[in-house]
């Protein structure tokens, strides 16, 4: 019988290696799909660490023209502050040089008879001027001293915070690029600020209109911002009451009974009853600014006044009268005067036209119960000798270049000193991205190539300083812009409310970017 025979292989011979082909096919397809992958993921994440490089980058400018803005706006304070000081000087110079003066004559001829004759208790006049009298007099001699050179060197401390402006705000301009290559490559290292047309074009332009939207104005002329920065000196937030109106009742006095050896006896059938006698000062005083902004000029001035009676009690055919012997007491008192600024008389009774009613005529002294040795003040002796020629406000300060313009009723970030964002592109050649092609460099049946223009990869962004000051955080509205004093605060550099934020790019920067990157 015949023995069947079976193969080990139940395939027919022709089918072998047909799946080989299938996996081979199946692996090609998949490295492809692999390096399509890889090629995308890179692109994408390179772009991205390029975006944000050039997000930080511009938001590091932003913060540098938040950081002058608000530079200017501290600046601007101290010399506000600065003047203010000023003004305080002057008005200490002329308050004491007045009580100094008042002190001496209280050791005059009048004043000692009126002592001797008149109070029988003396020891409320006599104490103040032991005590205080020297006190006042040194502390004159000493002011005169240094006041001079006190007013000088705050007026060099104001012309340095002009110039501290001026350089703070030209360096920031050409720091921006310096700061902005540095951010990126804290962020990419091989990434750079592009130096083809947009940094020459719209970035230039940006930084250009930036610095523009500031500027240097006069302090001290007759020009509306001139007097902008004068309404905030003599402010009466700005200046204290001292300098603007300094009334006051001096210590030296006295109040008590008339000594019996002045009051003379009583005469037939009346009665002394009684004796009074009264003396003090009356001070008044004030600072004020010139109408040109070039001095400060004080005026102080002091009268003593009184009176002294005896009185009697006289029958008469309708009944008991009182019947007073007496006279009323005065003393011119003494008077100051202070200045710095051009030397000369004082010339004018209101000033500068913005200054607080409070000062005029001098914290109204000129119309006071002290007006006689005022006037006399005024008219002849003047303020004396200035304490710092150069003295007034100064020349220069810094703020919006239009700060008067008319403000909308709604503030948006844009209209509030966002309107110049600076706006900057960054780039990355070809050659330092981790492509397929790098692995694949001499490939000819499988090329996958990044195809950036130009070989270099791009990235645009933008960012600007802007102005908030709002009491809630609800956003820029009129309602929400109210301050604790009904106010609206919009842009300017006296206050430092300044902040930096990214905004979108503009049209016309993409379409530059894009240009750039189609060469």
């Amino acid at each position: 019988m015949k023995k069947l025979a079976f193969s080990a292989n139940p395939w027919p011979t022709r089918q072998r290696g047909q799946a080989l082909v299938f996996s081979l096919v199946f692996t090609a397809a998949a490295g492809l799909i692999g390096l399509l992958l890889f090629n995308s993921g890179m692109l994408v994440n390179t772009k991205t660490r390029l975006q944000n490089a050039a997000d930080a980058a511009a938001y590091s400018a932003g913060v540098l023209q938040a950081r002058d803005h608000n530079f200017s706006a501290y600046t601007n304070r101290a010399m506000v502050a600065n003047q203010a000081a000023v003004a305080q000087i002057v008005s200490i110079k002329s308050y004491l040089e007045d009580a100094a003066d008042t002190v001496d004559r209280m050791d005059g001829t009048l004043l000692d008879s009126y002592k001797t004759l008149f109070p029988s208790i003396e020891t409320p006049w006599n104490l103040p001027k032991s005590t205080i009298g020297p006190l006042i007099s040194a502390a004159k001699t000493s002011f005169d001293t240094v006041s001079p050179a006190m007013v000088k060197a705050l007026d060099v401390l104001i012309k340095s915070h002009e110039l501290a402006q001026q350089l703070h705000h030209a360096t920031t301009a050409l720091d921006m690029a310096n700061v902005a290559e540095e951010v990126i490559k804290r962020n990419d290292p091989l990434a750079r600020l592009s130096s083809g047309t947009f940094t020459a074009g719209p970035t230039a332009v940006s930084v250009a209109q930036w610095s523009g939207s500031t500027a240097q104005h006069r302090a001290n002329d007759s020009s509306t911002e001139a007097d902008r920065f004068a309404d905030v000196v003599v402010s009466d937030r700005t200046t204290d009451r001292f300098t603007r109106e300094r009334g006051s009742t001096p210590i030296p006095h006295w109040a008590s009974t008339v000594k019996t050896t002045t009051c003379p006896p009583a005469m037939g059938a009346a009665t002394r009853i009684g004796s009074f006698t009264h003396f003090n000062f009356f001070h008044s005083g004030g600072t004020l600014l010139s109408g040109d902004k070039k001095r400060w000029l004080a005026l102080d001035a002091s009268t003593g006044f009184g009176n002294w009676f005896c009185l009697y009690l006289v029958p008469t055919p309708w009944g008991p009268m009182t019947v007073a012997l007496g006279s009323p007491l005065l003393e011119l008192g003494g008077s100051g005067g202070g200045l710095a600024g051009a030397s000369g008389g004082y010339g004018e009774t209101k000033g500068y036209k913005n200054n607080p009613a409070a000062t005029e005529n001098y914290g109204n002294a000129l119309y006071s119960m002290a007006a006689i040795p005022a006037w006399s003040r005024y008219s002849s002796k003047g303020p004396g000798a200035t304490l710092d020629s150069a003295g007034g406000l100064q020349d220069y300060y810094r703020d919006m270049s239009n700060p008067t313009k008319s403000i909308p009723k709604d503030q948006t970030p844009e209209e509030n000193g966002g309107k110049t964002p600076i706006s900057i592109e960054v780039e990355r050649p070809a050659t330092s991205l981790r492509t397929a092609s790098k692995f694949l460099p001499d490939s000819t049946t499988i090329k996958l190539d990044d195809h950036l223009a130009s070989g270099t990869m791009r990235s645009v962004a933008s960012a600007h300083a802007y102005f908030y000051r709002s009491r809630t955080n609800a956003g820029f509205t009129g309602s929400d812009w109210t301050r604790s004093d009904g106010r609206t605060e919009v842009a300017s550099l006296f206050s430092p409310y300044w902040q930096a934020r990214l905004v979108d790019a503009s049209g016309a920067d993409r379409a530059v970017s894009l240009s750039d990157q189609m060469k």
